[in-house]
């Protein structure tokens, strides 16, 4: 899964993931494919391994206005997600496989990711 794509839907929150380009519609609106870029200060993504789990925080504001809608583990052989809501702490647990990239989802602006 070198090349993943992302797709958010923006009036119902629904995730699209997919291993290659493609349309795709969500409450009647085409999805555009989100491009994600690098952490920034308010969207710094912070792994800790600890024995054969990454523990992996963002202190990101989780407002009902102002939220991370969901984080990604992906690897060159699976995507696992965690859907986060609103006024929930930021703190996932994954058993390490390896090598890959971290998303978070920024309900205002985007998506973000961080090589491991």
């Amino acid at each position: 899964m070198k090349k993943k794509e992302f797709y958010v839907c923006p009036v119902c929150g629904n995730i699209i993931t997919a291993v290659g380009q493609g349309n795709y519609s969500c409450c009647g609106i085409t999805l555009p494919e989100i491009e994600a870029e690098n952490c920034d200060e308010t969207h710094e993504i912070k792994v800790e391994i600890i024995e054969d789990e990454y523990v992996v925080t963002v202190n990101h504001p989780m407002t009902k206005t102002y939220y991370l809608s969901f984080v990604a583990y992906v690897t060159d052989c699976r995507v696992e997600i965690v859907k986060l809501y609103p006024e929930q702490d930021v703190c996932i647990r994954w058993k390490r496989k390896g090598h890959g990239l971290f998303y978070v989802y920024c309900n205002k602006h985007g998506m973000f990711q961080k090589r491991i």
